[in-house]
């Protein structure tokens, strides 16, 4: 029993360091950034949200998804709302955007991975690779869409477009960036399980050849 309360204590820490990190960012909203928004109180209030419904599903569901995994996520999740969008990191920052893309790629895909090989027991294929990059890719389609449609609804400019165009960059290439970036990300994951299958068949290979 104390084994288990212990197991459940773990799976749900990142959520709750995930709202602590909300709280202190919530505290730095109101007393250091001159103009606060109804988008900005929303958005760190969100961002708790996000691995806690993870992580339930997780366990409700059995998706297997690792503990590492959803620490990357609450991460990212807390770079790229409260650091980047909340903070203003996004505009101080000119590689800030550029570094989360990549790292949602990275993420993305190990989502889909872990689901997909749970589900299908086989070994990891390049194939596989175009099926993930092209999963990711539409998450990140919906984020880009969540952007635009709050964007329209609060007023704000959650795509940087003005910031874009400011800086003389067409905001299509800027998207187009982001997405192209992800897309790495998702590739640098799964050249990691690639890898180890290609040593694994060496390994065995040498090991059918050795004569003893």
């Amino acid at each position: 029993m104390q084994n288990r309360s212990l197991h459940a204590f773990l799976e749900y820490l990142p959520a709750a360091v995930t709202a602590l990190l909300s709280v202190i960012t919530l505290i730095l909203y109101v007393t250091v950034i001159p103009e606060q928004t109804l988008s900005g109180y929303l958005a760190i209030c969100f961002i708790p949200l996000v691995p806690l419904a993870l992580i339930f599903c997780n366990r409700k569901f059995s998706l297997g998804l690792p503990r590492y995994l959803i620490i990357l996520i609450c991460l990212h999740f807390v770079l790229a709302v409260d650091a980047g969008t909340v903070i203003g990191l996004y505009g101080q920052l000119p590689w800030w955007d550029l570094m989360l893309h990549g790292f949602f790629g990275f993420w993305g895909c190990a989502i889909f991975y872990y689901l997909y090989f749970r589900v299908e027991k086989q070994s990891p294929k390049p194939l596989h690779l175009v099926m993930f990059v092209l999963l990711t890719i539409s998450l990140g389609a919906i984020w880009e869409m969540y952007e635009f449609v709050a964007s329209f609804i609060f007023h704000s400019d959650m795509q940087c477009v003005e910031e874009a165009l400011a800086q003389g960059i067409s905001p299509l290439t800027d998207t187009m960036t982001d997405m192209m970036i992800a897309v790495v990300g998702a590739i640098l994951f799964y050249a990691v399980p690639l890898i180890q299958k290609l040593f694994a068949s060496k390994r065995k290979t040498h090991g059918d050849e050795d004569p003893s």
